[in-house]
């Protein structure tokens, strides 16, 4: 579950410089995780999509957060044209 803040929005309270990052294929985009157990704790666009500076960050990563209270928005990604196309 993903919330996405905008970048100055986001305060780490502790740990910030042990978390590890990864860049897949074009390296645009950041995807932070834990060092210790793998867990993902954000994705990092840096701005290279075009959108908002925004971060997507993993709700489960905060402290003290119930997920099991918070309001849900969900959304049909599949319904999000263009469709996924290999060829």
């Amino acid at each position: 579950m993903h919330v996405y803040p905008s970048r100055d929005d986001i305060v780490y309270l502790k740990g910030e410089d042990s978390i590890k990052a990864y860049c897949f294929t074009d390296k645009r985009v950041e995807h932070k995780f834990c060092p210790n157990c793998g867990s993902s704790i954000s994705v990092d666009p840096h701005g290279a999509l075009g959108g908002p500076d925004i971060v997507s960050m993993n709700v489960r990563m905060f402290q003290d957060v119930e997920i099991e209270k918070l309001k849900v928005k969900t959304t049909n990604g599949k319904a999000y044209p263009p469709a996924y196309n290999p060829e």
